[in-house]
């Protein structure tokens, strides 16, 4: 997957919390692409269309953040 290390540092730094285990917040990431139906190679395909449409993986990021408002 093209975007693999990129989407995890993106979810670890918009998900994880201090008192969570790894067991914790691998499960908290699971059970959010089992709820939004979607999983990490379906992120990196949408990634690259951003990327093919102008927009840089960081612009994209920036976004998400704003939209969920953790900026």
């Amino acid at each position: 997957m093209k975007y693999e290390k990129e989407i995890d540092d993106f979810l670890r730094e918009i998900i994880y919390e201090s008192w969570m285990s790894e067991e914790d917040y691998n499960e908290v990431i699971s059970e959010t692409f089992k709820q939004l139906g979607t999983n990490r190679e379906k992120l990196s395909n949408d990634i690259e269309i951003g990327i093919k449409n102008g927009y840089s993986i960081e612009t994209q990021f920036a976004l998400v953040k704003r939209v969920l408002n953790v900026v």
